[in-house]
């Protein structure tokens, strides 16, 4: 269950922190996109996956009983009930969804969504203690905004995390990034330790 909801809508994000710690940041675009409503599911099972919807804003948010959260979109969609198991595992299938449906959209297939890793450049002192200044990630792994690469990074080992629980400075595509900032197939990003002064 949640024990933190929180509504953010200068981001168009919905957070939650679940009773197990996990934390997700879920963008709006993506909650619409994947609403558990039985009309989204079966044009989603059909091919007919919802597009343009970068834009949305949810309105408002209404409990359901204790196990659920409607959500009514600024587009009339209204039907879609969130248990607290779909909310969680959209949030932990938050960057192979995306994944999935950014292929989609852009004319792809669902095959194809790791054919352009990203690219991660590695500057500094950072460089220095890796021993490399360059790799490549599928996008098949859930890492999908600034945040969720961040976090599977730090998770590969202890000296990962110690190298990054410093400040960042982050670009994608060589533009300064802000954690929610979402990526795409083929990105190049660039992290950077802040200077200490």
């Amino acid at each position: 269950m949640p024990t933190e909801i929180t509504l953010r809508r200068k981001q168009r994000t919905l957070e939650l922190v679940f009773d197990d710690g996990k934390r997700f940041s879920l963008p709006f675009e993506y909650l619409r996109v994947f609403s558990p409503a039985a009309e989204n599911k079966v044009a989603r099972i059909q091919g007919d996956w919802l597009k343009n919807k970068e834009e949305v804003d949810i309105e408002r948010i209404e409990p359901v009983g204790n196990y659920a959260l409607q959500l009514v979109f600024d587009d009339g969609h209204d039907t879609g009930i969130y248990s607290w198991d779909t909310l969680y595992h959209l949030g932990v299938e938050k960057g192979s969804n995306l994944a999935k449906y950014r292929a989609i959209v852009q004319g792809g297939s669902e095959a194809g969504v790791g054919d352009r890793p990203l690219r991660l450049l590695y500057f500094a002192t950072l460089a220095q203690a890796l021993g490399r200044d360059a790799e490549q990630i599928e996008m098949t792994r859930p890492t999908f905004s600034v945040t969720d690469l961040l976090g599977y990074l730090r998770e590969r080992d202890e000296t990962w995390n110690r190298l990054l629980s410093g400040p960042l400075t982050v670009t994608v595509n060589r533009q300064f990034a802000e954690p929610e900032r979402l990526l795409n197939p083929g990105d190049e990003v660039a992290l950077t330790p802040a200077s200490r002064r």
